[in-house]
């Protein structure tokens, strides 16, 4: 079973949506506009941007996200509701068609893509699919500062209802080009405690080598922040969101 899909289930406990994202992503899109969510896991901000007017494409390359996010949808009721499907995020920009006023890719997710030239490939395909004046939202970790603080554990998620413990360590050596995030899911259940382990490989991207590549994809008005709340990014900072605009 793929590590995605057996961590699905307790997704939405261990990273709920997030209203401040909900509100940035949103004064990004004009009103009623088209709006896709890249690697949208189980759909939360997709939702909450439809329920305020977007028409929202939601695409995630794990089945199990995807039939949890369109359960989530299907329990929101109403019309318009987001359409979600199965599809890698690199294959995006042949798979859909154009015209979308909001491109976002959050969660760190594009750093799993396996080299700086799929990532280039993957911003050049998503600003196809903009429309003219449309924006590119991208949240990963500030990786300027994982490497000078030699960070390698990142904060324990914990849940209490589902008692959950979500431990996430990096490991990597200096001159790497990527980290291995090694991850233990500890569940406790009646019979006692299970735990789920994954390693994953994520691509190093240093802020200048993300705005090199959303530049040679063609974006312009390049803005970075450290969080949703528009904050500037500082050397202590770790999120890290890159805006930028499709002006052609």
């Amino acid at each position: 079973m793929d590590f995605y899909e057996s961590i699905s289930a307790y997704y939405d406990h261990l990273f709920p949506v997030d209203a401040q994202a909900v509100r940035f992503l949103a004064a990004r899109a004009r009103a009623g506009s088209c709006v896709l969510d890249l690697a949208c896991g189980t759909g939360g901000h997709a939702v909450e941007l439809a329920r305020l007017g977007h028409r929202v494409t939601g695409v995630d390359l794990d089945q199990a996200m995807i039939h949890l996010a369109q359960a989530k949808a299907g329990a929101a009721g109403g019309k318009g509701g987001p359409d979600f499907r199965v599809l890698d995020m690199r294959e995006a920009g042949k798979s859909l068609p154009a015209g979308y006023g909001l491109v976002y890719c959050i969660g760190n997710s594009l750093v799993h893509l396996e080299s700086e030239q799929a990532i280039g490939e993957a911003l050049a395909g998503w600003r196809g699919l903009l429309e003219r004046g449309g924006s590119l939202v991208v949240q990963i970790l500030n990786y300027d500062r994982i490497l000078a603080r030699h960070v390698v554990e990142l904060p324990t998620l914990v849940s209490e209802e589902p008692p959950l413990r979500f431990v996430r360590r990096y490991g990597y050596s200096v001159g790497d080009r990527v980290v291995q995030f090694r991850t233990e899911l500890t569940v406790r259940e009646a019979g006692g405690e299970r735990t789920v382990s994954n390693t994953v490989p994520l691509w190093i991207l240093r802020r200048e080598a993300l705005e090199r590549l959303a530049r040679q994809a063609g974006f312009q008005d390049l803005e970075v922040y450290s969080g949703f709340g528009g904050e500037p990014l500082g050397p202590d900072s770790l999120p890290l969101i890159l805006c930028a605009r499709s002006v052609s």
